[in-house]
């Protein structure tokens, strides 16, 4: 959904405070859509704060929020894997929402690869 600059909403506003109460002028005159204009409308009447809602209820909160119960899991455990970790904590949970929270938490669990202590230096062939 397209997001408007606050300044447009604060000009929107202020025709409406101003004695502009037609909503559907003001969507014509602000080349804006009616809903979008009742939206800022209404909640400027019920609450007083029209500005944007962008970045409000990202996403569903999550359901298992122990962050320190994982990092000491992964203390005592650090060749673990995501499957370990949610089969031990939380084995209910499916495998993409686990992988969902880790991100969430900020909670990274990658090992070093075991290629980057061997030489993998390759044979050319002279031609």
């Amino acid at each position: 959904m397209k997001s408007y600059s606050q300044d447009l909403r604060d000009r929107v506003i202020g025709a409406y405070t101003s004695g502009e109460e037609n909503i559907s002028k003001l969507s014509r005159v602000y080349k804006i859509s009616y809903p979008t204009a009742w939206d800022w409308v209404n909640r400027y009447r019920t609450t007083g704060n029209y500005s944007s809602k962008q970045g409000v209820g990202c996403g569903r909160e999550l359901t298992f929020t122990d962050k320190q119960a994982i990092l000491d899991y992964i203390e005592v455990n650090p060749d673990t894997d995501g499957i370990q970790i949610r089969d031990s904590l939380i084995p209910n949970m499916p495998m993409s929402t686990c992988y969902d929270m880790f991100k969430r938490m900020g909670i990274t669990y990658k090992k070093k690869s075991q290629n980057t202590s061997r030489d993998l230096s390759l044979n050319v062939m002279n031609i």
